[in-house]
């Protein structure tokens, strides 16, 4: 039987561990599509850089970039088929696309090519332009260290925030919403 002492320590571990997980969750938000709150400071500026890119959908072989989809918040999902925690983006990111049409999606697979590409929007019955981007560089400009990285965009091509790991529903729909909102109040 362990000695009390064993007991103690145990517990205080445990609710170390509890407390760590509830300042995460405060800290960067849950699924549910509840969004951490934070003041906001009005003199600074509420979204990054501006973002460009573009090239060619690996699906109908049209251009296409940010700059085809004027005046929408974007969502954009940086994934490859070789990443093992990519298809679980798969299904949330078809729900959301289903959802939303106020909001603009675009992919990049990165490091592999646009067979790879189609072949994996195939398996996971994805339908949303997708540009190849077999060097990584696209990947590199908008500061992907890990996959799948989903990056929301304002209005004007801005970064709200950016989340690493695959995104759930409840992320992609807060964070949209959050950069919407991001650029309206930077116009």
């Amino acid at each position: 039987m362990p000695s009390a002492r064993v007991i103690v320590i145990a517990l205080a571990a445990l609710l170390a561990g509890v407390a760590a997980a509830a300042v995460a969750v405060m800290l960067v938000g849950d699924d549910d599509g509840r969004a951490p709150t934070a003041p906001t400071d009005a003199s600074g500026p509420l979204s990054g850089p501006e973002v460009r890119f573009s090239g060619i959908d690996v699906t109908t072989g049209a251009v296409v970039g940010l700059g085809k989809l004027p005046g929408k918040p974007v969502v954009v999902t940086v994934w490859a088929s070789w990443c093992s925690a990519c298809p679980k983006q798969a299904e949330p990111l078809q729900r959301f696309v289903a959802a939303n049409d106020r909001v603009s999606v675009l992919a990049v697979d990165t490091q592999e090519d646009a067979e790879a590409a189609r072949a994996f929007l195939t398996a996971n019955d994805l339908s949303l332009p997708t540009i190849a981007d077999e060097d990584g560089h696209v990947a590199a400009k908008l500061g992907v260290r890990e996959l799948p990285t989903t990056l929301f965009l304002t209005s004007d091509h801005r970064v709200a925030s950016m989340w690493e790991g695959p995104a759930g529903i409840g992320r992609l729909k807060s964070a949209a919403l959050a950069a919407a909102r991001a650029g309206q109040a930077a116009s």
